[in-house]
């Protein structure tokens, strides 16, 4: 699409975001001295979920388009400023969806019974197949774009970090890419030779046995005389037809392309590689616009400065000279100039005390009242009851928020500078002039305040040094130049800095005591990571390979009644958890700006992931490394085995891991925790004793720096993977990890797509080109071969991981099969052998990672905070019959 196309799209997609904003804040359509608007009515736990769910679908689609726009646009500052609004709008989606899985409405065997308040229950995977029926959306409309400007506008910083990465590598001598030892790799070498030296000698028999076979079929022949001139005539004879018809096919071709009754001859390859050429093109026109638009901000302050100069230094000297000679009426004479810039730039007013209505205490009356709990309510052991406190309810589904400010402004910039701005005349797409020079006339007006650049005024002071020095002169010839002289008291305001700093210093790491990390930098403590194998490459993934479909009847399932009232949640979807990987793991570290301005409960440091063998937990980690172009460490405790021992080996270990990640020449990193139960592992004290060498070791270290180390600016994410996630301790689990997925089997529908895009990727590879998509939504698989039943494949293959039927895909078409499937087509069978091979899940097995789930998520707890509300419930009514007949005998 050309230029103008995305400029519409983007100011639409700005039309629309205004009135969502506009909705969403209903604040902003008061005019003023209008009075404010009613309090909107508090909500139930389901129409807080309907209001969230209809605002973030439609986010979702802003963001999207946004992110298509950004993608495509061409001018250097249009940009920029949709780039700072879809950072805005993806803040937003992220908030959303941590409020859909905060007011899930949970299935009613989980719901407290009626006279108890009405309470929620968090549950991860949200179901909104019903409302995207009731929008008649597409389910495609859920997918959640990553942003392509993540690894682009860092792309160098990424390729300089990796380049120090092979340097270190090469240095040390290591391979991040094979642990194999040198008599493992000679086997290697001489099984290749070997089978090298077969091919060839198998090649030279064959070619032999085909020259005997021409010879012998040539002496048995006929030799027919021709004279050479009869020959060469039959040729060209043969040769003009075979080229006239030739030629005669193509021009008719042609001509029924032309008048519109053929589509053009141009493969689905063709029109990828330009796509493909398109695409670069374009992103080439994005860096020269970029080269151009920075070089224009060094050239054009110093256009700003010559000719804006000395009327922004005269418009400095007087806005201070009106100000001091304010103070000097009310006969106070400034020191300096503190007061006035404490005047123009205001500090933000504290928040003032609101008290309490009647009955109320204010907070600080909470020691009398622990003390009077203390007092009051201790038993006969001394224990104090604690009430619980009342459940939380739903927030306002309408109302002010920094956020909704914050789009808002960018709206009205939109609006006051690109919405009727003519640009018919700039079909390149260059960085406009006039709109440079605001962006570098507030730079000007600061140097202008700091010092005298002007050639003319060579030798003069700044602006404020030539006023100061005037205000001398005045106070010597008035004579109260002692009282300005009062109230210096530098020092004692420095100590008492000093004493506040000390006390947010608070307690070090474990690892600033070890003598040996003293005295070593972010580099020195990278290569000795890379030396021990701890750094590790991710192989080029994306999150849509994580092939699954979406949940037609995640409603009606999740809402289920259960006879026994014991409610099982389903498996999510595949569709489920690439939306929550994306929005809890890529978008929160994608972007420093994002990352750094998410409010405390919207930051995620840890990810557990938990399920089968094969179900893809490794592949959504490289996927995240790969998406966002992170660094990926590797603290597995296979990887682990045997490094670092002694008593500071794990202190070491971790201070050096977190060091590198919280280095911004590294950012965004991934630190990777397979089998992550053996670090959390139970047991008790008599196991961890038994295992002093185990990982059970790093555990201490682990949780200190977790919690001590990242800050929340820091991009870094720590994702953990376990197929026996019961063997770990919840305590510890729940400690260290803020969020936990399960990552279940395929269901049918998912099976029947991981067999076609399995299948099809194998035998037609796709190129680079190829695989370029929307974000987020997977590429278009190939067509199959005709008669290829897949439908039976996926009833067959239940029970079976992911990466089992990647093992029987992979194991059936080896490349002779695929090199006779002209001759021999596929079928459906030919995949039972091999599948057979692989490892099925029973139910038993299965149980597990449920039983681990209710228990993780306090499903556990909650069913039975339930039974125990309906089992007093009954009790309650059953004592109230037995007393209404002894009531009638006293009446």
């Amino acid at each position: 699409m050309s230029n103008s196309t995305y400029d519409a799209m983007w100011r639409e997609t700005m039309a629309e975001l205004d009135e969502q904003v506009h909705i969403e804040d209903n604040s902003l359509d008061v005019a003023d001295g209008d009075p404010p608007p009613p309090p909107p009515p508090k909500a139930t736990i389901v129409e807080a979920f309907q209001h969230f769910a209809c605002l973030y679908i439609k986010y979702l689609q802003i963001m999207r388009r946004l992110e298509a726009c950004h993608d495509a646009m061409v001018h250097p500052q249009k940009r920029m400023d949709v780039k700072m609004v879809l950072e805005l709008v993806t803040r937003r989606v992220i908030e959303l969806k941590h409020a859909l899985v905060k007011w899930n409405p949970p299935n009613g065997d989980v719901r407290l019974p009626p006279p108890m308040p009405e309470e929620a229950f968090p549950w991860e995977y949200v179901n909104l197949d019903d409302i995207l029926v009731d929008l008649k959306l597409p389910p495609e409309t859920l997918d959640v774009p990553v942003p392509r400007y993540f690894r682009e506008d860092n792309a160098e910083e990424i390729e300089a970090r990796d380049k120090l990465v092979v340097l270190l590598e090469e240095g040390n001598g290591t391979t991040l890419q094979s642990t194999m030892t040198v008599d493992q790799a000679l086997d290697v070498i001489q099984r290749n030779e070997r089978g090298r030296q077969g091919r060839q000698r198998a090649l030279l028999v064959k070619d032999l046995r085909e020259e005997e076979k021409r010879r012998h079929m040539y002496d048995s022949a006929d030799q027919v005389e021709m004279d050479a001139e009869i020959a060469a005539a039959n040729i060209q004879r043969l040769f003009r037809g075979s080229s006239a018809r030739r030629r005669a096919l193509r021009e008719r071709e042609e001509e029924l392309i032309y008048i519109g009754m053929k589509p053009p001859r141009n493969s689905s390859t063709e029109l990828e590689q330009q796509l493909d050429m398109a695409y670069r093109k374009r992103k080439q026109e994005q860096a020269d616009n970029r080269e151009g638009y920075q070089r224009a901000l060094d050239d054009l302050r110093e256009v700003v400065a010559e000719e804006e100069g000395p009327e922004m230094r005269e418009a400095l000297r007087n806005e201070r000279t009106r100000w001091v000679m304010d103070q000097i009426a009310q006969d106070n004479f400034p020191e300096d100039l503190g007061a006035f810039y404490l005047m123009k730039n205001p500090p933000p007013a504290e928040p003032k005390e609101v008290e309490p209505p009647a009955g109320q205490k204010k907070k600080g009356d909470k020691k009398g009242d622990k003390k009077a709990a203390k007092k009051g309510e201790k038993g006969k052991k001394g224990k104090v009851k604690e009430e619980a406190p009342p459940p939380e309810g739903p927030p306002p589904l309408q109302g002010k928020s920094d956020l909704t400010e914050a789009i808002y402004g960018h709206i009205q910039g939109f609006e006051d500078v690109w919405a009727t701005r003519d640009e018919s005349e700039n079909f390149a797409q260059r960085h406009d002039v006039e709109l440079t020079k605001g962006t570098v006339r507030p730079g000007v007006l600061e140097e202008m305040r700091l010092q005298a650049s002007d050639s003319c005024l060579r030798g003069a002071r700044t602006v404020d040094e030539m006023l100061l020095m005037n205000l001398k002169k005045i106070k010597q010839q008035v004579g109260k130049a002692e009282k300005g002289k009062k109230g210096k008291k530098p020092k004692k305001a420095k100590k008492g800095k000093k004493g506040k700093d000390k006390k947010k210093k608070g307690k070090g790491l474990p690892g600033d005591k070890l003598a040996e990390l003293k005295g070593m930098d972010a580099d020195q403590m990278l290569s000795v990571l890379i030396e021990n194998r701890v750094i590790a490459q991710a192989r080029p993934r994306r999150i849509c390979d994580l092939v699954g479909d979406f949940n037609y009847l995640g409603t009606i399932q999740q809402h289920a009644e259960h006879k026994d009232g014991n409610w099982v949640p389903q498996d999510p979807s595949m569709a489920q958890l690439r939306q929550l990987i994306t929005e809890y793991c890529i978008l929160p570290i994608g972007s420093a700006s994002i990352r750094s301005s998410l409010k405390p409960e919207n930051q995620i440091k840890a990810l557990m992931l938990y399920g089968a063998s094969g179900t893809g937990k490794t592949m959504v980690v490289e996927a995240v490394a790969s998406e966002l172009g992170a660094l990926l460490i590797n603290l597995s405790p296979a990887q682990l085995r045997g490094l670092f021992p002694g008593k500071n080996g794990p202190t070491k270990l971790m201070h050096m891991a977190f060091a590198v990640a919280r280095e911004r020449g590294m950012a965004p990193v991934v630190i990777y925790i397979d089998e992550c139960e053996g670090v959390f592992g139970g047991g008790g004290k008599k196991a961890k004793a038994a295992d002093k060498e185990g990982p059970a070791r790093f555990k201490k270290d682990l949780l200190a720096y977790r919690n001590q180390a990242l800050q929340p600016e820091d991009r870094v994410i720590i994702i953990g993977a376990s197929k026996r996630p019961d063997a770990g301790d919840p305590k510890d689990l729940r400690t260290f990890f803020d969020k936990f997925l399960y990552m279940p089997l395929p269901d049918y529908a998912s099976r029947l797509l991981l067999w076609h895009s399995l299948i099809s990727d194998r035998l037609q590879p796709r190129t680079a080109a190829m695989k370029r998509s929307p974000q987020g939504t997977p590429p278009p698989p190939m067509p199959l071969p005709p008669g290829l039943d897949l439908s039976t494949l996926a009833r067959i293959s239940e029970g079976y991981s992911a990466g089992s039927i990647g093992a029987a895909v992979a194991q059936t078409l080896t490349p002779r099969r695929m090199q006779r499937l002209v001759k021999n087509p596929l079928t459906a069978g030919e995949f039972l052998g091999a599948l057979s091979q692989q490892t099925q899940m029973l139910k038993r097995d299965i149980q597990v990672y449920q039983d681990f789930t209710a228990k993780i998520t306090g499903l556990e707890d909650r069913l039975a905070r339930v039974k125990a509300a309906e089992e007093a419930e009954k009790a309650g009514d059953d004592k109230g019959k037995g007393k209404k007949p002894a009531k009638a005998k006293g009446k």
